[in-house]
């Protein structure tokens, strides 16, 4: 789609969100911009400009909301009208009238995190002793991935066939996937996977996790600073979401290694 505004160049909706999300990824998006590029495809989208600025995005299936942005963060929730005809949408905190979810047939309410980092690596503390970080053969290694999440998740089912189609993405590095390793037992007990899109230069941090019995050790915060450590210099910017009630406090571990931000994504579902 194509926005035409007298003064300005004809903008396509791709060039409205590019730069709308480089200026304040975490406001635009629940998470990398390439995932929702991945389906843009077979939505409908709108933009509005004011003078040379985006003013505003959407980007919507038949019964799906992926994208409601405004500039004016106040006065711009999304009608009640129009929540209550779709069954999933991933709305940012700023946006989301409580009457009108409360008034609308969601049977779930997620809320997320998104947060940002942007400065240099911190100092990263030592790595408990016994425990080595090693490289994860990606295209060798899928079932062990898919064991290993299965296992931190309680989910004996999860699909090997699932983590395959990772390596197929457009932001697969194979750099960016490690493990934590318990070397008196040669045994991985934990794992690291960031994505990275070169096209906008962010990165992103999509696993962590570390098996319930060697948790509270340190190795969550080990794997964080050795992936944003990878991404130093080949990203601009690295961001990362995740369930904001989750038991285990992920945002705590993201924040103690340098991430910031204060946004909060709804994704409601009939």
């Amino acid at each position: 789609m194509r926005c035409l505004l007298p003064g300005i160049e004809t903008l396509t909706f791709y060039d409205a969100l590019l730069a709308a999300y480089r200026e304040n990824p975490c406001q635009v998006l629940p998470n990398a911009l390439w995932k929702t590029l991945a389906q843009m495809e077979r939505l409908e989208t709108r933009h509005e400009m004011q003078g040379s600025r985006v003013a505003h995005l959407e980007a919507w299936g038949a019964q799906e909301l992926f994208l409601y942005w405004d500039r004016d963060r106040n006065g711009a929730s999304i009608p009640t009208e129009r929540l209550a005809s779709l069954s999933l949408a991933l709305i940012h905190q700023d946006f989301l009238d409580p009457r009108a979810v409360e008034a609308a047939h969601f049977t779930s309410r997620t809320p997320y995190f998104r947060l940002m980092h942007t400065g240099p690596v911190q100092v990263r503390p030592p790595l408990p002793p016994t425990f080595a970080l090693v490289q994860v053969d990606a295209g060798r290694e899928v079932e062990a991935v898919a064991r290993l999440i299965g296992e931190c998740y309680g989910d004996p089912h999860f699909s090997a066939e699932w983590v395959q189609g990772w390596t197929q993405q457009a932001a697969f590095d194979p750099t960016l996937w490690v493990w934590a390793v318990d070397t008196r037992q040669n045994k991985p007990v934990g794992l690291g996977i960031a994505e990275l899109d070169r096209a906008v230069g962010e990165g992103s941090l999509e696993w962590i996790q570390v098996l319930p019995a060697y948790r509270r050790q340190g190795l969550g915060q080990a794997l964080v600073f050795e992936l944003l450590a990878r991404l130093a210099g080949r990203a601009a910017f690295t961001t990362v979401s995740g369930q904001a009630q989750n038991p285990t406090r992920p945002e705590t571990l993201y924040r103690r290694c340098g991430f910031r931000g204060r946004d909060v994504w709804w994704v409601l579902r009939a």
